[in-house]
């Protein structure tokens, strides 16, 4: 940016600063006064104020970069609040994509409002530092809601950017990184096996860090958490919902939404073009994530030794030819916490799940699908091609990078294989 003096005449006794872009500073005609900055945008006269000689030329060096990038000038006095609306305008097309979707939507919605709006909304945009945004970050308490959160944040300041809120020289999430905060034990009665803290409830992307064997239930305990649903509930289809989710790969909404015409008995596959989402509106149908839709299967016995394509089908001649397979108690969808807090956080406790240090289960719903994967990277003849195809995951990497080292002896295996 270069600055031009330009000399006031004698009766004027003021100082005038011209930048390019035809900005122009004017000092106040006393000594206690306002800087007066000027310019023209869109064949219009515009004006400013500045309190100082500094603040005079750092508003003046806001203008020419907006000026030179043809975005509004009046977006220098946007706040946080207005930065925020701007990501959530259904007007605005997203970066990658048509449109999104209405769970994601609604995720960003409440990831917005939980975490970005209490701190930043009032603070001007032109204002926002890293200080701000790792401010935001922080608030995150596991590592699955920090990566969400902070890839939330990510596609906010790529908006802003791109409309005009936030400037490049600002920098405002170079360094800006999740540190584990020390664990707070929570008593155990508010625990919910499903999501169990509160920000877990927000995260869509369970399965974005690499599983450990510790976060795979074993066939016994998988086992046992079915036979105490149904016993629990005094019905005997809850045994069969854990051990096909356990074995299919289904996640939460996909289970929920299952109807028998999506099962093919005979060939022991699952169509998966469905999910049941939970939006601030209720439930809703919806694509499964990502859209992908997939056939998966089932195995005629589980490890565990029990029949379950003989459960399936007694289960499909008992709901018709388009039943639910896993209703609620009142015939619909299930929901999330209805499920959790009735089912499976008292047949978990009953089995003696493992907790971990805070007192959530060490095991979640979620872990289900952890358990098919693994056992099928196991199967001989099943490529990781294939396995991958059957959880839905959007690539092959995916499921590497998640579950491939589980199997620690696939070098022992090899080495044995190639003697």
């Amino acid at each position: 940016m270069s600055l031009a003096l330009v000399q006031p005449s004698p009766s004027e006794h003021r100082e005038v600063l011209e930048f390019e872009g035809g900005v122009r500073a004017h000092s106040p005609s006393d000594g206690g006064g306002y800087w007066r900055l000027r310019w023209e945008e869109g064949g219009r006269r515009r004006d400013t104020t500045a309190g100082s000689r500094d603040d005079a030329v750092a508003k003046a060096a806001d203008l020419v970069e907006r000026l030179g990038r043809g975005t509004p000038t009046e977006l220098a006095r946007a706040t946080g609040a207005d930065l925020v609306a701007h990501y959530l305008d259904p007007a605005r097309r997203p970066a990658r994509v048509e449109c999104w979707s209405e769970r994601h939507r609604d995720e960003q919605v409440r990831y917005c409002s939980v975490y970005v709006v209490p701190l930043l909304g009032t603070v001007g945009c032109a204002r926002l530092t890293r200080l701000d945004f790792q401010r935001v970050l922080d608030q995150a308490r596991t590592r699955s809601v920090a990566t969400q959160l902070r890839r939330c944040l990510t596609a906010m300041v790529n908006a802003g950017l791109t409309e005009g809120h936030l400037m490049a020289r600002q920098d405002v999430l170079r360094g800006v990184r999740w540190q584990t905060p020390v664990p707070t034990p929570r008593r155990h009665e508010a625990v919910d096996g499903l999501g169990d803290e509160p920000d877990d409830r927000l995260d869509d992307n369970p399965d974005d860090h690499a599983i450990t064997q510790t976060e795979i239930p074993t066939t016994e305990m998988v086992h046992a958490l079915g036979r105490a649903a149904a016993d629990h509930q005094g019905v005997w289809w809850r045994e069969l919902e854990i051990l096909l989710v356990a074995y299919t790969g289904l996640r939460w909404g996909e289970h929920v939404a299952l109807r028998s015409n999506r099962i093919d008995a005979g060939r022991r596959r699952v169509s998966v073009d469905r999910q049941v989402i939970e939006t601030r509106s209720g439930l809703k149908l919806a694509l499964p994530k990502s859209r992908r839709r997939r056939v998966t299967m089932f195995p005629a016995s589980t490890p565990g030794g029990v029949d379950l394509a003989a459960m399936v089908e007694r289960r499909l001649k008992e709901v018709g030819a388009d039943g639910l397979l896993f209703p609620s108690p009142q015939g619909q969808w299930a929901r999330r916490s209805n499920y959790g807090r009735n089912l499976f956080d008292p047949a978990a406790a009953t089995v003696g799940w493992p907790r971990r240090p805070d007192g959530h289960w060490a095991w979640k719903f979620h872990s289900l699908r952890h358990v098919f994967a693994t056992w099928a990277l196991t199967q001989p003849g099943l490529r990781i091609e294939d396995v991958s195809r059957l959880m839905g995951h959007s690539s092959v990497r995916v499921t590497q990078d998640i579950y491939i080292h589980v199997h620690g002896d696939l070098y022992d295996r090899f080495y044995l294989a190639t003697e």
